[in-house]
């Protein structure tokens, strides 16, 4: 039984052009419905004990439920960073056409 709820997943990265990279990729294997790629993100964090601040990229995956854990791997597998983002939110509401395009986008291809 397929779960068609839409997810958000935000994936922060060292550039665009990495991050581009990475959304190419999970689009063609229908991972992803489509990502946005956004620049110049600044982002304070603790790590290792110590608050680092960076510039970084932004990115927001479309996705489903059902492909979740499929895209968190490939994410983790392709990311430069140790630990790599990976936040996903689900949408609530939005336009049905829109959430319908993004499940049949991202269904499993033989």
């Amino acid at each position: 039984m397929s779960d068609g709820s839409v997810m958000v997943v935000l994936v922060t990265g060292p550039d665009r052009e990495t991050l581009s990279d990475l959304g190419r990729t999970v689009v063609s294997e229908h991972l992803a419905a489509c990502v946005n790629v956004l620049g110049d993100v600044r982002s304070i964090y603790r790590w290792e004990g110590k608050v680092e601040e960076e510039s970084e990229a932004l990115a927001l995956f479309k996705t489903s439920r059902d492909r979740i854990g499929e895209l968190e791997a490939r994410v983790r597998a392709l990311h430069p960073y140790t630990e790599p983002e990976f936040v996903a939110l689900e949408v609530t509401a939005g336009s049905q056409t829109y959430m319908d395009w993004v499940i049949e986008s991202v269904v499993a291809r033989s």
